[in-house]
């Protein structure tokens, strides 16, 4: 079992070129060449794995197949951290018996699941990788360009991915900086297999509730792990719902309703500015770089005028 950790960025298709420059140009990057990976995702009908938290898919590249199961995990900051179990195999086909017996729920019929498994969507893309040691980690670069297909239609699919090898899990930060300073990004927070239920008609359409109030962690006293608590559920909270409102802006088509998700994603970018102050979080780097985003978004108020 591995402990994949990762940090996802999404860019246009316009950038390869200026991405792969870059990332030749690294100090301490050593190119790993490129190979073409075809990946099947599958489930049953009801979606018993989803309802599992889990994701299944057969990948296949050259003349080797290998199936992986991905259990319950988190995003954090863009950051995913997932457990994995990868499995060598001769077919096109998941064979659930070949992982580990523990990770399954208590009450799983395996062989009923088993009997129902079809393929749900598939991802095939060119893999362009890296290995960049920064600091005292060593951090594996992925450049995916390809699509996502199921029942007949397709969703492009540029992402680059940097999972962390070994050493310190900033090391993803540090150098997805780097790549920012140079290409235009943003951090992704959905899977490649959550966009492809999408794709399916298997998960619904993106959506957001406002959010009215936030339920922080009891406290009975004002120790400062109670506070570290609630400063970590805020700036979370912010974070994940920027990165989720980016992802329904770029799927938006109306222009309506994208200025009310435009408001609505600066106010979740003012509940993390507003949160790193009140803990005396926001430096002056930090308070710049706010500043500078809410200057780009000085057309909300035009725009929601113009929609009135």
């Amino acid at each position: 079992m591995n402990a994949e950790i990762e940090l996802k960025l999404f860019f246009l298709p316009i950038y390869q070129e200026s991405l792969i420059n870059k990332l030749d140009s690294l100090d301490n990057a050593v190119p790993q060449g490129q190979r073409r990976l075809a990946n099947g995702y599958f489930d049953t009908p009801d979606l018993q794995l989803r309802q599992w938290d889990m994701g299944l898919r057969v990948r296949g590249y050259d003349a080797h197949r290998e199936q992986t199961i991905k259990t319950a995990g988190q995003v954090v900051g863009g950051i995913h951290s997932r457990p994995e179990y990868n499995v060598t195999i001769q077919s096109d086909s998941p064979d659930l018996s070949l992982f580990p017996t523990s990770i399954w729920p208590v009450d799983a019929d395996l062989a009923a699941t088993q009997a129902q498994l079809t393929c749900i969507f598939h991802t095939d893309f060119y893999r362009r990788a890296w290995h960049v040691q920064i600091d005292n980690s060593v951090v594996e670069v992925a450049l995916d360009i390809g699509e996502i297909t199921a029942n007949g239609q397709q969703e492009a699919l540029c992402e680059l991915e940097f999972e962390l090898l070994s050493g310190d899990t900033e090391a993803l930060l540090k150098l997805a900086m780097q790549v920012a300073s140079v290409v235009p990004v943003r951090l992704g927070k959905a899977s490649k297999a959550q966009r492809g239920y999408r794709l399916a008609g298997k998960a619904k359409p993106l959506d957001l509730k406002a959010l009215e109030f936030l339920p922080l962690a009891e406290s009975h006293d004002s120790s400062s792990q109670d506070l570290s608590a609630n400063c970590q559920i805020l700036l979370e909270t912010a974070l994940e719902r920027w990165q989720l409102l980016e992802s329904m802006i770029a799927e938006e088509s109306d222009p309506e309703a994208c200025v009310v998700l435009w408001w609505r994603m600066r106010a979740c970018i003012r509940l993390l500015r507003m949160t790193l102050n009140q803990f005396e979080l926001l430096n002056v780097t930090l308070s710049s770089q706010f500043m500078l985003i809410e200057k780009q978004l000085d057309f909300i108020e035009q725009a929601q005028a113009l929609t009135a």
